[in-house]
């Protein structure tokens, strides 16, 4: 029994037959990972992350709707780690998705072993995202911080300036993510974020210059 609590508790959504098929079987290789559930229906995500408890839910959220959307925002406030798992790699769509608090975006091109080893980092607290995805997201950074000088503002989301606030008020990483309840890989990816599009070298220069752009307030 002692052995199974220890194991890393995986959630599949994912509406197609075939993914929850390869990736059962895959989990049955890992002795460290259990699969607690399945389901094909984004709308019962709340209630199997209620009913199964697990540490990690692996999720392709399909078409982009408002109701999927904010279940998925209400289950990244909670201890269960989201990791998006799907096919769809446009920037929109994956700052949407780190908007809401996900800890991970991984692609279905990715190798099994890739995806194993993404799960178990996971379950750590750190950030997944697949190549791809990375570089899409540093392209997007540079290029919302390109022409910034002194007489223009940054544009920083709005999750982003939550985190600059907390910046300011000298909170730590982990303080931000039980902040906000989101998870400290996501804390760590806006923070790099702020500095990239703020220019900034380290956390007191970024909070420097959004005081000098009023950005944020003491």
């Amino acid at each position: 029994m002692s052995v199974l609590k220890n194991r890393i508790r995986v959630l599949i959504a994912d509406e197609q037959p075939v993914v929850r098929f390869g990736l059962r079987n895959l989990f049955k290789d890992d002795p460290a990972l259990v699969l607690v559930g399945e389901i094909a229906d984004l709308t019962e995500l709340e209630r199997s992350v209620h009913e199964t408890q697990p540490d990690i839910v692996l999720v392709d959220p399909g078409s982009d709707n408002p109701q999927g959307m904010e279940i998925l925002r209400r289950i990244c406030g909670t201890q269960t780690i989201v990791v998006i798992y799907t096919s769809r790699a446009d920037q929109a769509q994956i700052m949407t998705y780190l908007e809401l608090g996900v800890c991970g975006y991984l692609l279905k091109q990715s190798s099994m072993e890739t995806l194993l080893q993404d799960i178990h980092s996971a379950s750590e607290g750190k950030s997944v995202l697949s190549p791809v995805v990375a570089s899409a997201l540093v392209e997007h950074i540079r290029h919302q911080s390109r022409g910034l000088n002194a007489d223009k503002s940054p544009e920083l989301t709005a999750r982003e300036l939550q985190v600059l606030n907390s910046l300011v008020l000298g909170m730590s990483n982990r303080a931000i993510a039980d902040k906000l309840n989101i998870c400290e890989a996501t804390v760590k990816f806006h923070v790099r974020a702020i500095l990239e599009k703020l220019q900034a070298g380290n956390r007191t220069e970024a909070v420097k210059i959004a005081l000098k752009h009023k950005l944020v307030e003491l």
